[in-house]
């Protein structure tokens, strides 16, 4: 079946979270005409799972000079993200930047800056709003009224990622759980709710198991003589200038009784209730399940960003949702150091 896709040409920088793009791509019928990585058998097993054939590169200066490379992937770690971003865009590409979209609100606004002055399309990678319940819940969020209070987990156990790699060194992925998996979630409370304006944050965060080397993910360690100065917990509350507040928890390492993730938003008129089993609750009290799963998230996640590329429309999320979102993760790192409520 002919894509509308098909004639542009994208290139995913980063074979880790890459391999998602490169299947969200695929399905939507683009071409992956590159994938680049700093070690080029990682790329080239990817392009084999898929039985593709692009350019190997290890050198992102290359990937830029290609002129036939319309869009590009950024699945790097976050400390490169603003400066590659930057940098595709000066060079003419459109780039999906995995979340989050950089490693501070500073770094943020400068890619929402270059994206605008050089009229290049620069979407963040949020897929959980691309998923078939998400969407539902999104196409009923009217029904609930107000929507008034939120109640946002990503909890792992065990869930320390490669311990003494990118992950847990704070100068080049900016903290733990809260930029890694917290960001997802409490983007899917934000975004359910409107995206209102954020006005205040409050936040704790702790590093209770990852300096004694505890509660590892399945990954292990990349390297014990590295270093962990990052949180494995961090919670807190942020509050938005319509009256909502959101609470939330993002762990890598808790003693509890397994991993668990949801968003909750409470209304005036219903609820709206994702995890493994999401509800819709009316009024009247009624629960409504919803059998949708994920679906196509990340085909659907790469049509859209695709179709903005090809129309000029602007990306949901885009940059400047992106500098909002780091402006919330900013606040509630201070009012963690500060022990106090900050404004964002």
């Amino acid at each position: 079946m002919h894509s509308p896709f098909s004639s542009v040409r994208v290139a995913v920088v980063g074979a880790g979270i890459g391999r998602a793009h490169v299947e969200g791509y695929l399905a939507a019928g683009a071409e992956v005409a590159t994938i680049c990585d700093l070690t080029p058998d990682k790329a080239r097993t990817l392009a084999q799972k898929w039985n593709i054939e692009p350019h190997i590169e290890s050198d992102y200066a290359t990937v830029l000079c290609d002129a036939s490379i319309e869009a590009i992937s950024l699945c790097t770690p976050n400390s490169l993200h603003a400066p590659m971003a930057i940098e595709a865009m000066r060079a003419g590409k459109h780039v999906l930047c995995e979340k989050p979209l950089a490693l501070n609100a500073e770094d943020a606004q400068s890619i929402a800056n270059c994206a605008r002055e050089t009229g290049r399309i620069c979407m963040v990678s949020h897929v959980l709003r691309f998923r078939d319940d998400t969407l539902e819940l999104k196409r009923r969020a009217a029904e609930i009224g107000e929507i008034y209070y939120g109640r946002a987990m990503a909890r792992r156990q065990n869930g320390i990622p490669k311990w003494g790699g990118w992950f847990t060194q704070q100068r080049l992925s900016g903290g733990g759980p809260l930029i890694d998996t917290g960001v997802h979630i409490l983007d899917l409370a934000w975004w359910l709710a409107g995206c209102p304006q954020p006005v205040s944050a409050s936040g704790v965060a702790y590093a209770k198991f990852g300096p004694q080397h505890m509660h590892l993910g399945a990954g292990g360690a990349e390297n014990l003589g590295g270093t962990f100065d990052v949180e494995d917990l961090a919670a807190g509350m942020v509050r938005f200038e319509n009256g909502l507040s959101i609470h939330f928890e993002a762990s890598w390492a808790i003693n509890a009784n397994g991993d668990e993730r949801f968003c909750h938003l409470h209304g005036t008129q219903g609820a709206l209730l994702w995890e493994d089993a999401p509800k819709f609750v009316g009024e009247d009290g009624v629960v409504e399940a919803l059998t949708e799963g994920a679906g196509s998230a990340w085909r659907r996640e790469m049509e859209h960003f695709l179709t903005c590329v090809q129309s000029g429309q602007t990306p949901d999320p885009d940059a400047n949702q992106g500098v909002v979102m780091m402006r919330m993760l900013d606040a509630l790192y201070l009012s963690a150091r500060e022990n106090r409520e900050v404004a964002v």
